[in-house]
């Protein structure tokens, strides 16, 4: 293998250097012998000549099909793979390799650095043989070990009889990999020296293909324009995770980010300012720490210069018309137009009369002159133009010959200017091409001419690939610098994407075009999704999930899936249940299936099926479920546990859920008959209840009067005993807060018993209990104060009403509150007990105590931004008084809103209701504070709720104050929004 293999080379080799090695730059131009290659093969020449991998065998001849020796080989090898090369080495370690070889002592440094990376070891045993050939076998086995593919190539096998049997699979993956190609004669012909231009564009390939060993570094960053950086990297990169930040000094400059289609670069554009004078540093983030090595490179920025002022119009004579435009160009040191704007240069004539200057959209010049004067001549004037830039002092003149009147010659079309993107993609996008009308002289005749004249009434545009009138339209307008330009604009979302030619045409000329057409938004493919549960024999209100995709399959949000374009070509049907016969376009199931109520039985089926059937798609989707027993109670769920113990006069909130034998929380009843399906009536079938009893205590164990110590029911009675089942209270009404209440009264060891109990006829299915019991004055407890949250400076913020600032009642204001727990760790509730509040700092935080229900309640509200330490006086159920304190800390963040929740998705109203109540609407703002539905209108000038309507089907007016009238019968989506984008539905119906 030694002698057959000139370099042996591992996957770890570094492509990358074709992009970051500097020499002398050189291009294919430069060589005469490559002036008749095609272009991308001159592309792929430029790329290794200018990284300075090859040079000439002259200045002027590149030697394309010169044989190359190993030691020329071994120089290529080793600036591909970046190696490190000592050119101060004289001496080798091979024999036969002397820095005194006229001829091949050049790449002494180069084998050396070969060996030294381990990727050599000669030709023979002391010996590396610089003078050797390279045969195409070599070559091939070079670029596929590049690739790492060593272990791929030894599984291949190969036939080619002009290739040795070692290196058979490295060829046929070579050229499997397109790295290399046979000759013409269909053969390899591997055992043949390889020439230049074989390694050349073999080497290139490989570097498209290659995926360096390590981790992703950013290997430079330089300016490309004057509001574009192009980044690289020595690998392929996530760009998905990537992200490209871009600096000036400290200040952050805005960008837009671009990754060209290998991932090994971007291109940043700046979306405010110029590239100028400074340093800038360009860093990666978003990858894993891990995966990365160097994330930052810097460039030094210039000033934009303008270089030179050209006239792009090669003809010199112009026509004789009251307005004719003349085209320039200002280009920069980046070759590109020059940024600078037209009110920036002079323009100077003759004969003519200057009529203004003004920027295209790629930024050519465009001088508009009236040669139709009292001192011009058809055929005889010559007329001087020079422009002048007032910055750059740069100067360009041209005599112009004055011709006769225009007439219309030619047409082209400019580049697309898409209203978003690179497609069309929705409803109302447009694009814009210019339409270049030019005379017999070569100048574009401008849009008030050509208008004038009724040229344009003339020019129309027809399609050649189908697209429905009713889809798109086009109209022709002035461009803003009176050239003429057609505007097609979408009309409606289209289930069909591609790229769509057109024709423009007049009586003297045409022109194509083409538009892309990106289908979004619009189903073109459904499907049927699986339920999160079961459906349930008399379930009332289900939603059948659909997934829908559109021409490029990307799937459509359920806004999407709610447009009316989908709504109206998305057909549904269904058996086994009562339902809607297309998706939900409003409320919180917005692109779902409703089925109103589930009519099979149990053991039964229920059939959904979603159709869509255009012209451009066509699609179809069944899915089957299987009904469930009817859900009956299977168990009670503690939601809000409540305390053990209570000090005489304190309460203890508490809340329980039925839950079915599915999991979920049941809020109906039902009566079921034997097979397990809902059936209408009790009788004969199965009634399930909820029973709810409380009974209060003595210490000994007496049932006593419940006056004292008692729970309250939701919604607010004092509880005996209440059945919670179909036809009177439902589950809905026991799914709520109960209360355990004690008054000041209360004994001690004086206790209440709540019991809940599912009852399936009169038989116990499940039971839970909970016991509150009266702690009295020998209660071993220990007492704290709870930590109070950060607050609102309200009082000096000057944007607070005076109404809210009443420290003792205000939803500004926090309660600091007394806590306690036994000898055990439990928490024992407390009556309000502090008897005084101060503060170490007022002008930080007030404190008040409260008055009436709130007596025995200390409160705190902010007033300047700052800390401060509370402290409370309180007395313990011994008698005792004792004081503690607690830090509090005042915020100057404005009050803004955290969350959003509505407790009602779907209500029915009358015309007059609030949206806070509709909604059951819970504000929390950024400091913790709770507002529900009745709290939060009077502070709404604070966190500032819209109000809005969508989906409306009717007539609904919406106030400021959340006042909704509506016509009878309408129904609508009641969108609440935030400030900062928070945001809540709720569907509704007007009755």
């Amino acid at each position: 293998m030694k002698k057959t293999l000139s370099v042996v080379l591992t996957s770890a080799m570094a492509l990358s250097m074709f992009s970051s090695l500097a020499f002398a730059a050189k291009s294919s131009a430069d060589f005469t012998d490559l002036k008749d290659l095609d272009a991308a093969t001159k592309a792929k020449f430029d790329a290794m000549i200018s990284a300075g991998i090859f040079d000439g065998v002259s200045e002027t001849t590149f030697g394309l099909k010169d044989e190359m020796n190993r030691a020329q080989f071994a120089k290529v090898a080793a600036l591909i793979m970046g190696l490190d090369v000592n050119q101060d080495l004289k001496t080798s370690s091979f024999t036969d390799v002397s820095v005194d070889d006229s001829a091949n002592g050049y790449a002494l440094p180069y084998i050396e650095a070969l060996k030294t990376a381990g990727v050599t070891d000669g030709y023979a045993e002391g010996q590396y043989n610089p003078a050797g050939k390279v045969t195409k076998e070599q070559l091939a086995t070079f670029l596929v070990r590049v690739l790492g593919q060593d272990e791929v190539a030894k599984g291949k096998t190969g036939t080619d009889k002009t290739v040795s049997d070692w290196a058979q699979g490295y060829v046929a993956l070579a050229l499997e990999l397109k790295l290399l190609t046979n000759g013409e004669d269909g053969t390899f012909g591997g055992q043949a020296n390889a020439t230049r231009d074989l390694l050349l564009t073999g080497a290139y390939e490989a570097k498209q293909q290659y995926v360096p060993a390590g981790k992703v570094s950013v290997t430079g960053a330089k300016a490309t324009g004057v509001q574009k950086v192009e980044v690289t990297f020595n690998k392929p990169v996530d760009v998905e995770k990537t992200k490209l930040s871009l600096k000036k000094g400290n200040a952050d400059v805005v960008t837009t980010t671009a990754f060209a289609a290998d991932k090994k670069s971007a291109v940043l554009t700046l979306t405010d300012v110029k590239i100028s004078n400074g340093e800038y540093t360009v860093n990666m983030s978003g990858l894993d720490e891990a995966a990365v090595d160097k994330t930052t490179a810097t460039f030094k920025g210039e000033d934009e210069v303008m270089k030179n002022i050209e006239f792009v119009s090669a003809n010199d004579t112009i026509a004789y018309a009251d307005k004719v435009i003349v085209k320039a160009k200002a280009v920069n040191q980046y070759g590109e137009a020059a940024s600078t704007n037209a009110g920036s240069y002079d323009v100077y004539t003759s004969a003519a009369t200057f009529t203004k200057i003004t920027k295209d959209n790629d930024g050519t010049l465009l001088i508009t002159l009236d040669t139709n004067t009292n001192d011009t001549t058809q055929g005889v004037t010559v007329i001087p133009v020079t422009i002048v830039n007032n910055d750059s002092h740069i100067t360009v003149t041209k005599n112009f010959k004055l011709g006769t009147q225009p007439i219309l010659t030619k047409l082209e079309l400019g580049q697309p200017r898409y209203s978003v993107g690179t497609a069309l993609n929705a409803k109302g996008e447009n694009v814009k091409f210019d339409l270049n009308l030019y005379d017999q002289y070569g100048s574009v005749m401008s849009y008030e001419t050509l208008s004038s004249e009724d040229k344009l009434k003339d020019t129309s545009l027809i399609w050649n690939d189908y697209l429905a009138s009713e889809d798109v339209s086009y109209v022709m307008e002035d461009n803003g610098n009176d050239i003429p330009q057609v505007k097609i604009s979408l009309l409606k979302d289209i289930d069909k994407s591609g790229d769509f030619g057109f024709t423009v045409f007049n009586q003297a000329a045409t022109a194509t075009g083409k538009v892309s057409i990106q289908s979004a938004k619009v189903a073109t493919k459904i499907e049927i999704g699986d339920m999160n549960d079961v459906i349930a024999s008399g379930d009332t209100d289900v939603y059948v999930p659909l997934m829908a995709y559109d021409a490029n399959g990307k799937q459509l949000s359920a806004d999407d899936l709610a447009s009316d374009a989908n709504a109206e070509r998305i057909r549904v049907s269904i058996s086994g249940a009562t339902g809607s016969s297309t998706i939900a376009t409003s409320g919180e199931h917005k692109g779902m299936i409703k089925l109103d109520k589930i009519d099979a039985g149990s053991n039964g089926a229920v059939s959904v099926t979603a159709v869509i059937a255009t012209a451009n798609a066509s699609s179809t989707a069944t899915k089957t479920y299987t009904v469930h027993d009817a859900r009956i109670a299977d168990h009670l769920k503690e939601v809000t546990v409540p305390a053990k113990n209570a000090v005489a006069g304190a309460t203890s909130d508490f809340e329980f859920s039925v839950i079915d034998q599915y999991g979920q929380v049941l809020d109906d009843s039902n009566y079921v008959n034997s097979n397990g399906s809902v059936v209408p009536t009790a009788e004969g079938n199965t009634k399930y209840s909820v029973v709810a009893t409380a009974v209060t205590y003595d210490v000994n164990g007496n049932v006593i009067d419940n006056t004292t110590a008692h729970v309250l029911t939701p919604n607010g009675d004092v509880l005996t005993k209440n059945t919670y089942e179909k036809g009177t209270n439902d589950y809905k009404a026991f799914n709520d807060e109960f209360t355990f209440e004690t008054t000041s009264a209360a004994k001690e060891g004086t206790y209440v018993k709540f019991t809940a109990q599912i009852l399936k006829g009169d038989q116990e299915i499940s039971k839970v209990e909970r016991t509150l019991t009266v702690v009295g004055k020998n209660a071993d407890l220990t007492y704290s104060l709870g930590t109070v949250a950060p607050l609102f400076n309200a009082m000096d913020s000057d944007v607070v009403n005076d109404s809210e600032l009443a420290i003792a009642t205000s939803k500004l204001s926090r309660e600091v509150k007394i806590t306690a727990k036994n000898a055990a760790g439990e928490s024992v509730e407390l009556p309000a007990v502090a008897t005084q509040i101060t503060t170490s700092n007022p002008s930080v935080a007030q404190v008040a105590m409260g008055t009436g229900e709130d007596a025995g309640k200390a409160f705190v509200m902010g007033n300047k931004e700052g800390t401060a330490t509370l402290s409370v006086t309180y007395q313990t159920v011994d008698g005792n008084v004792k004081q503690a304190s607690v830090p509090v800390t005042v915020k100057s963040d404005m009050v803004a809103v955290d969350k959003l929740e509505a407790g009602e998705s779907e209500a029915t109203i009358s015309t007059g209701a609030n949206a806070y109540t509709v909604a059951d609407l819970t504000v929390t703002d950024n400091y913790g504070v709770e507002y529900d539905k009745d709290q939060a209108p009077a502070y709404n000038y604070l966190m500032g709720l819209a109000f809005s309507a969508d989906q409306v089907k009717g007539k609904v007016e919406i106030s400021a104050d959340g006042t909704i009238k509506a016509d009878s019968g309408t129904t609508f989506d009641l969108i609440i929004t935030s400030p900062n984008g928070k945001s809540t539905v709720t569907s509704v119906i007007v009755k």
